[in-house]
C-alpha cells in the first residue's frame, strides 16, 4: 500500500472520536473538549497497524509577543505565540514516501505556556483535519469571547480633527475678530502637531464661552 493508501485505510477506520476533557470557566462553567490525547489514542495503534509515522516535521514562529488586558483585579499579562507547523505523514515501508499537511495556532496563556499550547493545538489539528476525524463540533456554533488585549506600552492613537471642524474654527475665531492660533494653543495644540478632534472640541468650547462672557479673548 502506498501512503494514500495507508492513510485512506486509517481514515475509513476511525469513528468520531469522544470529549473527555473537561475544560472549567470562571463562575463555575464549564465545557467538553476533544483532548490531545484522545485523538492520539484514536490514531496511535491504527498508525501501528498501517505502518504510518507522522510527526511535526518543522515549526515557525510567526508572531511572539506580550499582550495586557484590563481586568477587574487590574492590567494582567499574557504571552502570545502563533506558530506554523508541517506535519508529516511517513510510509514506513517506503520513508521516502510521504504526506504533508500545514496547520496555523495560537496559544496564549498568563505563564509561559502560550508556545506549548500553541505546538498542541498546532499538531492535533493536522491529525484531525489529515485523517478527517469528527468530534460533533462546530467553530461557528459558539461566538467567540470577546476580549481586548493590547501590546504593553502600546499607545493610545487620539482620533484626528476633521476638515470640517478645522474650518469652522478659524471661520468662528475670524469672525470674532481673534486669532484661532491662539485659540488652538489654549487646548495644549503646538504649531507643527496634527490637530486632535479632543482638542478642536476643546478650542470650539472655548470660542462658545469667550462669546458668551465666560472667558476673556
Amino acid at each position: 500500500m502506498n501512503i494514500y493508501e495507508k492513510m485512506a485505510a486509517i481514515t475509513a477506520e476511525l469513528q468520531t472520536v469522544a470529549k473527555n476533557l473537561s475544560v472549567e470557566l470562571p463562575g463555575g462553567k464549564g465545557y467538553k473538549a476533544v483532548s490531545e490525547r484522545d485523538i492520539i489514542d484514536a490514531v496511535k495503534p491504527l498508525e501501528a497497524r498501517y505502518k504510518v509515522y507522522s510527526f511535526p516535521y518543522n515549526r515557525e514562529i510567526l508572531e511572539s509577543s506580550m499582550l495586557e488586558k484590563e481586568t477587574k483585579y487590574g492590567t494582567t499579562t499574557s504571552f502570545f505565540t502563533r506558530i506554523k507547523t508541517t506535519y508529516r505523514f511517513v510510509n514506513i515501508e517506503k520513508p521516502e514516501e510521504f504526506i504533508e499537511t500545514i496547520t496555523f495556532a495560537e496559544g496564549i496563556d498568563s505563564q509561559d505556556k502560550g508556545s506549548g499550547k500553541a505546538m498542541t493545538y498546532a499538531d492535533k489539528y493536522a491529525l484531525m483535519k489529515a485523517y478527517k476525524i469528527s468530534t460533533g463540533d462546530d467553530p461557528d456554533e459558539k461566538a467567540s469571547e470577546e476580549v481586548r488585549y493590547v501590546k504593553p506600552g502600546a499607545e493610545h492613537k487620539p482620533t484626528l480633527a476633521s476638515q470640517a471642524d478645522k474650518k469652522k474654527i478659524i471661520d468662528v475665531a475670524r469672525a470674532m475678530g481673534l486669532d484661532y492660533i491662539n485659540i488652538l494653543k489654549k487646548t495644549g495644540w503646538e504649531e507643527g502637531d496634527k490637530l486632535t478632534q479632543e482638542q478642536a472640541d476643546k478650542a470650539l468650547i472655548i470660542l462658545q464661552d469667550i462669546s458668551e462672557g465666560r472667558e476673556q479673548r
